[in-house]
């Protein structure tokens, strides 16, 4: 997420705090202090905001356990986690793809309530062992019971982008053997539950309780949260269909390796590949990429042959020409890469990169659509 504070690692997770955060850090103080004041008016005033500061950091800390909970165990089942973020409604775990199988999807995601749930229980017992020891510690602990309590059911509401909305697509996905028709049915159902939360938000705060304002602002988030996650699937369904291999023109120049990498030759078969990069054959395929010329510059030495520039094929992501353009896209993403190598039967058939993968998913949706208006 843009706008935020980067915090440092936290077992090698990038943890970020969205601006917003400290928005609802200041509003969570503020609410608690005037719950504490109400619960407990003998307690020094000093003692309401103190309490209340003490309480909402360890409700944020709850939130990031929540949150670092889904990152390990994504990790652990293959998945590459950019980073935790939090922000003005929770926290987010930046996972670089989504699960490739239900189970996995199942256990990333309900492992993040029931750490909730968790806490919870383990507030709540301590609060019941310390009945009758501090008031303040006391009010801490009931309060963090009842918040994670809350916070782990809620999330498990059936809706995308809840984690219930997530166990349902799993649950849908394994069932059904249809990732897309999962999707759909889950973000639905997240639809619908953000509207009811707007509808029933706005009608609690008509007849006073103004509290029902905030219900409404979270179900207008979890709708166009949903909404946005329905357009974002509908992409990753469409980048399914599209083979990496259509990419490709119908023929990549491969080049000597014994060729000067400033030769006429070597410069006009770049040209062909629109300075991409070439293949360069030899006892071993290698690449030299376009921006691998640049970087060495055109007063190199004039006996500098491709060979000795080549870079081997295993240093870029290798894919079939079979594979589908969300698989190539993914693997760039978790490469660091721009460009990656296609192969058939093992064997190197050209270069694509991300600009034109992106650009031939735009031709084909466009021509789709031309199709669908003309039908």
């Amino acid at each position: 997420m843009t706008s935020s504070i980067r915090l440092g690692r936290i077992f090698g997770i990038p943890l970020n705090i969205n601006y917003s955060w400290l928005i609802i850090f200041g509003l969570v103080i503020l609410l608690m202090s005037s719950r504490f004041a109400d619960l407990y008016p003998r307690w020094p005033v000093a003692a309401h905001w103190i309490v209340a500061a003490v309480t909402t950091a360890l409700f944020f800390l709850s939130v990031l356990l929540h949150e670092l909970s889904h990152s390990l165990v994504a990790v652990a089942r293959g998945i590459q986690v950019k980073g935790i973020t939090l922000f003005i409604f929770g926290g987010v775990s930046e996972l670089a793809h989504e699960a490739h199988r239900p189970m996995s999807e199942f256990v990333v995601t309900i492992v993040g309530p029931a750490t909730s749930l968790a806490i919870a229980l383990v507030c709540g017992s301590l609060w019941f062992a310390l009945d009758g020891g501090p008031t303040y510690v006391g009010a801490i602990l009931f309060t963090l019971a009842a918040i994670n309590l809350s916070l782990g059911i809620f999330n498990m509401l059936p809706g995308f982008p809840l984690d219930g909305g997530r166990v349902l697509r799993a649950a849908l996905w394994g069932a059904t053997g249809n990732y897309w028709l999962a999707t759909r049915i889950a973000i639905r159902s997240g639809q619908a539950l953000g509207g009811l939360m707007v509808a029933g938000g706005i009608l609690w705060a008509f007849y006073g309780n103004f509290q029902g304002l905030w219900v409404s602002l979270v179900g207008g988030f979890l709708l166009f949260v949903a909404s946005g996650n329905y357009r974002q699937e509908a992409t990753r369904n469409f980048l399914k269909i599209i083979r990496v291999g259509d990419a490709l023109p119908t023929q990549w120049p491969v080049v000597s390796g014994s060729l000067p990498a400033f030769s006429p030759e070597a410069l006009m078969s770049l040209s062909r590949s629109n300075y991409l990069g070439l293949l360069v054959a030899g006892s071993d395929y290698g690449v030299v990429t376009g921006q691998d010329l640049t970087q060495v510059g055109a007063a190199a030495d004039p006996g500098l042959t491709l060979d000795r520039l080549k870079r081997p094929l295993s240093e870029f992501p290798l894919l079939d020409a079979d594979a589908s353009a969300l698989e190539a896209l993914e693997l760039m993403d978790a490469r660091e890469s721009f460009v990656a190598v296609i192969l058939r039967n093992g064997l190197p058939l050209g270069l694509v990169s991300r600009t034109k993968l992106l650009s031939l998913v735009t031709e084909r949706r466009q021509r789709r659509n031309r199709l669908g208006i003309l039908g």
